[in-house]
């Protein structure tokens, strides 16, 4: 870029926190707004598959230090409710010596904020955005009254993103979802006093254990070099959530969520301690084809544009290759053709990121299975999906590789085709109303369509 280009970056999650990172690599002058007050190391757990490390690799210290204190499973054990092992699946530890772990979600974002501040990416916090501003040239974000302009905006406002809004001109709110994941982060040492638990702390390998039952899964993960555990289980939930999203748990209910369960799970929710608990309301979105404002400078990133259900195992990388994307474009068509950039950066996610996303709703079917002959008689059926066509993408690369190509569809209409999913896949529009009204169907291996 021969001259600077100005970004706003609303919110400093996982994808806001990448774009304003790969924007200032690129030369970018970036300045990002988050509503919380400051970010800290508290948090429990998030895949990080390695599409997102090929990425963070660039990022100087960041991949060694959030991989030095991470968990990496060599095998997911799922089993039923009753503890009976149905299927062990083997977890790769890389794709193309890119790493595949499970980190500490808050030191993760931690380490990813000390990048970008060593970068010059400047933050402001406390900043909740009451407005969003476009012109032809600019566009800019309202705080505490006074404006600020950059050449465009990126909003990573998450699942309840006021970017989306202006971005669709939808009044539209997270829907309630009917379910909520009680969570957890606490030592291991606890588990050793207890029988049932105490080959969980023992265990010289990282774990992943994962029950599931009618209406209900639940998870336990340990991270062996900080010697912490994660503890989840989802559960049916009825509540407001326009109260809260974010609630402190309570261990009976817990309990009483998984009740007549495999003792070893009702023994470690016993261990966990009252006051690191959640209950986590789960919020959904549609998909949303357009993520662009139709200035061309306001676009979306992250939950913003596709919020992910936890069973995907990939919505913070999605988020992660959102920001390599919008870099590499905004690299290539510098201040001149900011619209151009930010629509093909849509062109290219967006049939990527629906199908990742379908994919978790994908897993949440399988998970609730309860037909235990179908599952007997083909245990790979429950897997966690890890196709290459996901986790060997190169975010980056595929964008600087096929820009002219989308520039071409997007201006000429001519044939454009996604070689980011599988080779022969369809994409077919979905809502949730579609995946809620086969929740309760007992379907075959053929009812999926996300390929491995």
């Amino acid at each position: 870029m021969v001259e600077t280009v100005s970004a706003i970056v609303v919110g400093a999650g996982f994808g806001g926190l990448a774009t304003a990172i790969e924007l200032r690599r690129k030369g970018c002058k970036v300045k990002v707004f988050e509503a919380v007050k400051n970010l800290d190391n508290k948090g429990d757990v998030i895949m990080v598959g390695s599409n997102a490390t090929r990425i963070m690799e660039k990022w100087g210290p960041v991949l060694p230090g959030v991989e030095e204190l991470a968990a990496q499973p060599d095998t997911m054990r799922i089993q039923d409710q009753n503890g009976k092992i149905l299927f062990n699946q083997p977890l790769p530890a890389d794709y193309e010596g890119c790493p595949n772990f499970y980190a500490n979600r808050g030191r993760t974002q931690r380490s990813m904020y000390e990048y970008a501040v060593s970068l010059g990416v400047e933050f402001v916090f406390d900043a909740r955005i009451s407005e969003f501003l476009e012109t032809e040239t600019s566009a800019g974000v309202i705080l505490n009254g006074k404006k600020y302009e950059a050449d465009f905006v990126i909003g990573a406002d998450g699942v309840h993103s006021k970017a989306r809004a202006v971005v669709t001109k939808k009044q539209e709110k997270p829907q309630k979802s009917g379910f909520a994941v009680y969570r957890s982060w606490f030592q291991l040492e606890g588990l050793r006093e207890n029988p049932k638990t105490e080959w969980i702390a023992a265990s010289e390998k990282d774990l992943l254990l994962v029950w599931i039952g009618k209406d209900t899964h639940a998870i336990v993960t340990t991270n062996t070099k900080m010697k912490s555990i994660t503890c989840f289980a989802t559960h049916k939930d009825d509540s407001n959530i326009e109260e809260s999203w974010n609630l402190p748990g309570k261990i009976e209910d817990m309990l009483a969520a998984v009740e007549g369960w495999d003792q070893v799970l009702l023994e470690v929710i016993k261990q966990i301690p009252p006051e690191v608990l959640i209950d986590w309301k789960l919020l959904w979105r549609n998909p949303v084809k357009q993520w662009v404002s139709e200035g061309g400078r306001l676009a979306l990133v992250g939950d913003a544009a596709h919020p992910h259900l936890a069973t995907s195992g990939t919505g913070g990388a999605q988020a992660i290759e959102d920001g390599a994307t919008i870099g590499a474009l905004i690299d290539i068509n510098g201040k001149a053709n900011i619209p151009l950039a930010l629509r093909a950066y849509e062109k290219l996610r967006f049939e990527r990121t629906a199908l990742t996303q379908r994919m978790g709703w994908e897993t949440r079917h399988r998970w609730r299975q309860t037909d235990w002959e179908m599952i007997a008689s083909n245990p790979e059926f429950l897997k966690l999906p890890q196709p290459t066509w996901l986790n060997a993408a190169d975010a980056e690369k595929y964008a600087y590789d096929n820009f002219e190509a989308v520039k071409s569809n997007l201006e000429t209409g001519s044939p454009f085709k996604s070689t980011n999913i599988p080779e022969d896949h369809v994409h077919v529009d979905w809502t949730i109303e579609d995946m809620m009204a086969r929740e309760g169907e007992q379907v075959g291996v053929e009812f999926y369509q996300v390929q491995d």
